[in-house]
């Protein structure tokens, strides 16, 4: 994990942003902590072509939750643009810029435990939310997910770079979770799932 990034904002200088702490996400596994507001959080796919289901919760509030219905019509797109924000179902900014489960595992005949999204979700979101039993949509990080005029959605092959990331900034306190998609059954993580880099950030 490097130790400082910058970060371009609207076209200012930007910041230099000093590392608070990081973690290595490992290959079908999830990771979840706080970002205070100011902060800045980075995800790093080091390796390329990886993916990752991501998901942030008002810290005040883990009910308020991005809410992709809201934010579609607060920024009138499919897909935010660089500095804009996710917004929660009170049109409040949170950040800026469908999970695999174990039934789909079934749906391709895997019949033994298979890591998946939703379960590394529950197990890292314990703490915090305690007995998970509804799982909220995820923001989809570097995943290929094409739509068609048709209203047609297929997934393609992963176009992620090695050292591609998203950095988000945290409006309010943010508790956030990310799982590196243990998905091996389609080209949303080039078939061979790996590791994802995180770290927290604030300006030096």
């Amino acid at each position: 994990m490097d130790e400082a990034i910058s970060l371009d904002q609207n076209g200012k200088l930007p910041p230099c942003a000093q590392l608070v702490r990081g973690m290595v996400v490992a290959a079908r596994t999830g990771w979840a902590d706080t970002v205070r507001a100011g902060q800045f959080l980075k995800i790093l796919d080091q390796h390329g072509k990886r993916a990752g289901d991501f998901r942030a919760f008002n810290a005040a509030n883990l009910d308020e939750r991005p809410s992709a219905m809201h934010r579609r019509v607060w920024v009138n797109r499919l897909c935010p643009r660089p500095c804009e924000s996710y917004h929660t179902k009170p049109r409040r900014p949170i950040l800026p810029s469908a999970p695999c489960d174990e039934h789909r595992y079934q749906l391709y005949g895997i019949q033994r435990e298979h890591a998946n999204c939703s379960c590394n979700f529950r197990r890292m979101m314990a703490p915090f939310l305690g007995d998970v039993r509804r799982i909220p949509q995820p923001i989809s990080l570097f995943m290929n997910v094409g739509v068609f005029s048709d209203g047609r959605v297929e997934t393609g092959g992963n176009p992620s770079k090695p050292g591609d990331c998203v950095v988000f900034k945290a409006w309010v306190d943010t508790v956030v979770a990310l799982s590196a998609c243990p998905q091996d059954f389609n080209p949303v993580a080039d078939w061979y799932p790996s590791d994802l880099h995180a770290g927290i950030y604030e300006a030096a």
